[in-house]
């Protein structure tokens, strides 16, 4: 995968723009939410496919499940978030 130059020569994309990996996303995502003083010790997985950050999970209240989705924002390489995050505990 690559370009060509003037000359018709294969040159390299550099590292630096190729998009994020799966993985990359995937990190990056379950970083912050691990950062997060209101989640980090909370049972929230994240898995990314073609573009989609799906969030799964168990939380106590609608606002930490929301506060987890929002907390993504800085996350490159997401299109759509999908919050599967499951609410148990108290919250009516």
């Amino acid at each position: 995968m690559g370009t060509q130059d003037f000359s018709g020569r294969p040159t390299a994309i550099p590292f630096s723009l190729l998009p994020p990996s799966r993985e990359q996303i995937v990190d990056r995502a379950e970083n912050c939410l691990r950062h997060n003083p209101y989640l980090a010790n909370k049972n929230v997985q994240c898995d990314f496919h073609e573009g989609v950050l799906t969030l799964r999970g168990c939380l106590p209240t609608y606002y930490l499940r929301q506060l987890a989705q929002e907390t993504l924002g800085p996350v490159s390489g997401i299109l759509r978030i999908v919050n599967e995050i499951e609410i148990m505990g108290g919250a009516r």
